[in-house]
């Protein structure tokens, strides 16, 4: 038995800011605005925290398995921050690459529709709360405005 998430509303609304297997995360802020602890240090695997969640809604995190391999997976024998990933030096997460198959590449910022088709792609299922139907993606108000 499954069950289907319907993505309307937050398909476009939010993009991949960190990965630590199993788990995506998607922000809804530009990525040169999203930060979290140690995003500057290299290697990013051993020094890099979550992404900061200073908002309501701001981060989105869903569960992916699949034949992935993350930025630090032997890429180009480069170690990374958060900060490069992000800036686009490396994808987040790619497949192994394959005389027969294309392969593929999750780079940040991704929409979170597309990340859904790019783990499919590669063989794999992304997986989502069950309380995104309660998802309010409304513009927040400043405090102090009034409706009007």
């Amino acid at each position: 038995m499954g069950l289907t998430t319907d993505l309307d509303g937050v398909r476009h609304a939010y993009g991949l800011c960190f990965v630590r297997a199993p788990w995506a995360y998607f922000t809804r802020l530009p990525l040169d605005q999203q930060w979290g602890d140690g995003w500057e240090r290299v290697p990013y695997e051993k020094d890099a925290g979550l992404p900061y969640d200073d908002a309501a809604q701001q981060i989105l995190t869903v569960a992916f398995d699949g034949p992935l391999l993350p930025p630090d997976a032997e890429y180009d024998g480069c170690e990374r921050s958060v900060n490069e990933i992000n800036r686009g030096d490396a994808p987040w997460l790619r497949t192994q690459d394959f005389i027969s198959n294309a392969p593929v590449r999750i780079a940040a910022g991704v929409s979170l529709e597309r990340f859904v088709e790019l783990v499919e792609l590669a063989g794999g299922h992304v997986f989502a709360p069950l309380g995104w139907g309660s998802l309010r993606l409304e513009p927040t108000k400043p405090a102090g405005s009034s409706k009007g």
